[in-house]
Formats: C-alpha cells, structure tokens, sequence
C-alpha cells in the first residue's frame, strides 16, 4: 500500500483552518443567541405556536392602567434578557410578556424589538444614555424612533434609568439627596418631546430609584409612566416594598404606575450572604406591590452587563424553572388584578402574630379587595418572615358560604361575613368571593 502523502501546512494556511473552525462553532444552533438576526423558529419548540402576541396598534393610560389595543394590560417585564444578554428565548420560555430591549444602531434597536416579538413579547425600548439632551444623542434618538415605532412589538420607550440618582460628586458640603440632579428634567423634556412628536402612539417609561417622592413630582412632566425600583433583598425588611408603591403611586399622580423587584443578588458587599430571594420572597413582593396600586411589575435581571459571569437561569436553575409558574398566575389573574381597588373595605383582626406596626410602619397584612364582574377578588398578603392568623370582616355584598383560595387547591367557609385564615411566612392567598345574591 502507498504510503498516505502528506505534507507541513504553512502558517497561513493553520490560520484559516482555526478561522474556520471558530465560525463553524459559533453557527451550531444550539448555541445560537436568541437575539441573533435568525427569526425564531417555531418548529424547534412546538408549544410556542401561535403564541407571539397581537401586534402593537394602540397604547393608552387609563385610571392608572395601560390599554393595549384597547384592553388592559399587565406587564410583567424582565430586564437584561435582550440584546447582548442572549436570553429572550429563554425570556420568553418562561411567560414574560415584555422585555427591556437595546441596540446600538437604528438597525440593531429593531432587529431587538422584532425579535423579542417572535419570542412572545412586547418591546420596553431602552434608550438610557441617549437622553443627555445634547444635539448628538436627539439626531441617534430620531433615527432610532423613525426606525422603530411601527414596529409590532413596540410597547413603550423606555427614558434614562434611576434619572433620579446623584451621581455627581460635588457639592461635598451637601447631603446626597440634596445634590442636583445628573440629568435634571428640564434637560430629560427635550428627548420625550421629540419622542412624542415623532411617535404618539406609544408612552415613555421612566425608571427612578431611592422611593422619593419629590423626585416623582419632579420628573412627572417628562413620563407618561413611572416606576421606581427596590431591591431588598438580603438586607432590608420586604415591607420597604409597600412603601416605594406608596410613593410611585402617589408620585404618579393618575398616570400608570409600575414597580421594579428583584431577581438576583444585588449586594456583592455582602459576600456569601448575597443571594437571589427565594420564590416565596418575590411572590409576596409582586402581590405587596399589586395590592399597593401597582400595575406593572418588571424584574431585575436575568443577567447582568456584558461579560458578566452569571445567568439567573445557570445560577439558580431551580428559582428560574418557577418563573413559570409566577407568569402564568399572573397571566390568568390580570383582569382581577387590574380591576379597581375598594379601599377601606376589609376590617382586620390579628388572632396571632404580630398586632401593631412592623417594619417600615406597616401592619402584618397587605390587603387589597377588588370588585369583579362576578363577585370580589381579594388580595392577602403578610409582610412578616413570621406566621399571622387574622380574622377579616367582609363587606355585606361579599358574603356567601365558600371563598375559593386560589392556587392553593382548597377552599375556605365563611362565617357569614367573616374569614378566618392563618398565613405562614411572607405568604400570599388569593380569595375569590362570589357576589351575595
């Protein structure tokens, strides 16, 4: 048999063969990023047929609320999933139904938008360090809008991040609350007026920080929907929650009000103690902040800035397979939760547990009722790392025999008016209540 000819390959030619090994690996589709300019493919995940949403034809504010396409809408809105992120297939696995989208060029500002559609969500546009006012970032932010606003999944356009936050340095003299403003409002009008002029169909969302009310009066004038973001987890009591709603509620003054929760450690002061909070923790911070006038809730984050070394998915796959849970309650629920509040109308006894004001001023229970087109809807949460029992005095439409627990698989007797029930900690119950007859 001849002997196989061979020969040395030149440098040259070990480059290409390494380039092309490199391309080879990055086009594999199981590593395929999500957001990469491939459409979603439906026939790689048979259960998402059909479910991309309807496309975006109207976005309007109503009694606090967003109406899309005329009908009210809950957000349940993931930051750092998009873009560079590579997690909107993921993102949109797990029933968020708006994501925090980015991009670099007009082209790239779409081709995220677009893409977080074909994975099943509307599009929070994150325009962040565009909204200097300066005459560079208002030509990149008209390019950008003209390129986007008619695109399906276009929710809102989402202004600078936590506006509010002090981060100059000087005056040293004064207190950190009391130093001005990075951006002030006056700067911030010039992006949100050309973004109305260029696109009035969808609203401008404004993220701030800290709970400050004087600082939500201060930016009112250049959102269409506020938030604020609050992330207490290792360190504070989940009470701080109720009040930063109070605050974005108030500070919101009749326009939508939204709140940013946590998702992942936050604290890497904090060492070994830093952690990710548990499902049961972001339950009752999501249905504290619903019960508090809260419509839109966003979660942060499914990863961190480019380069970062942690998924929420890889780092705690447990807690992530749950969010599939959370979303779905959420998803079925919604027109209950976002049916208006009957304030005033629950009296409360604590039968064990803690009776007077816990952390932040707050009683042990959140409690929100809410009127439906077939009964009451109430909303039950305890605030305490610690078990409540508490007897609650409906109001006289809402008695009946039966209160169904929802999610619980159980159901609950009424002693004519009164519900009894005990609440382990941080816990929620959800009781629908059949309209007396």
């Amino acid at each position: 048999m001849d002997k196989p000819h061979t020969r040395e390959l030149s440098h040259a030619e070990h480059s290409i063969r390494r380039y092309v090994i490199a391309i080879t690996v990055i086009v594999v589709p199981a590593v395929t990023p999500a957001h990469a300019a491939e459409p979603f493919d439906k026939r790689r995940n048979p259960a998402w047929d059909g479910f991309r949403p309807p496309p975006v034809r109207s976005v309007e504010a109503e009694n606090g609320r967003v109406l899309v396409n005329g009908r009210p809408f809950l957000p349940r809105l993931l930051y750092h999933a998009a873009h560079w992120h590579m997690g909107l297939r993921e993102a949109g696995e797990k029933g968020f139904n708006v994501v925090q989208t980015y991009g670099i060029s007009p082209e790239t500002y779409r081709m995220d938008i677009d893409n977080a559609y074909e994975n099943g969500m509307y599009s929070a546009a994150a325009l962040n360090d565009l909204c200097d006012g300066s005459e560079a970032s208002l030509q990149r932010v008209k390019k950008i809008v003209v390129a986007c606003r008619n695109a399906p999944g276009l929710l809102v356009w989402m202004l600078q991040d936590e506006v509010n936050a002090r981060r100059l340095a000087e005056p040293r003299n004064k207190p950190y609350r009391e130093r001005p403003y990075e951006i002030p409002p006056e700067r911030l009008k010039l992006t949100y007026d050309l973004i109305k002029r260029l696109d009035p169909v969808h609203p401008i969302w404004l993220n701030l920080c800290y709970g400050w009310l004087d600082d939500h009066k201060a930016y009112n004038s250049v959102a269409d929907v506020k938030s604020d973001d609050i992330y207490p987890v290792p360190e504070n009591p989940l009470p701080c929650v109720a009040s930063y709603a109070d605050v974005t509620v108030r500070g919101a003054a009749g326009k939508p009000a939204w709140l940013v929760l946590q998702m992942c450690p936050v604290r890497p002061q904090f060492g070994d103690k830093d952690r990710h909070p548990t499902m049961t923790e972001v339950r009752c911070m999501t249905y504290m902040a619903l019960a508090h006038g809260i419509t839109g809730l966003g979660y942060y984050s499914f990863s961190e800035r480019p380069g970062s070394t942690w998924r929420t998915s890889e780092s705690a796959p447990a807690f992530w397979a749950q969010w599939s849970d959370l979303n779905g309650e959420l998803n079925t629920l919604s027109p209950y939760l976002l049916s208006p509040a009957i304030k005033g109308a629950i009296e409360v006894v604590i039968l064990q547990g803690p009776t007077g004001a816990g952390p932040w001023g707050f009683p042990a229970l959140h409690l929100s009722l809410r009127k439906t087109e077939n009964g009451f809807f109430l909303i039950a949460v305890n605030g305490l790392n610690e078990p409540v029992k508490a007897r609650l005095t409906m109001p006289p439409e809402a008695a009946g025999s039966l209160a169904a627990v929802r999610y619980e698989n159980r159901t609950l007797s009424l002693q004519g008016r009164i519900l009894e029930d005990s609440f382990a900690a941080y816990a929620v119950h959800l009781y629908e209540l059949p309209l007396s007859r």
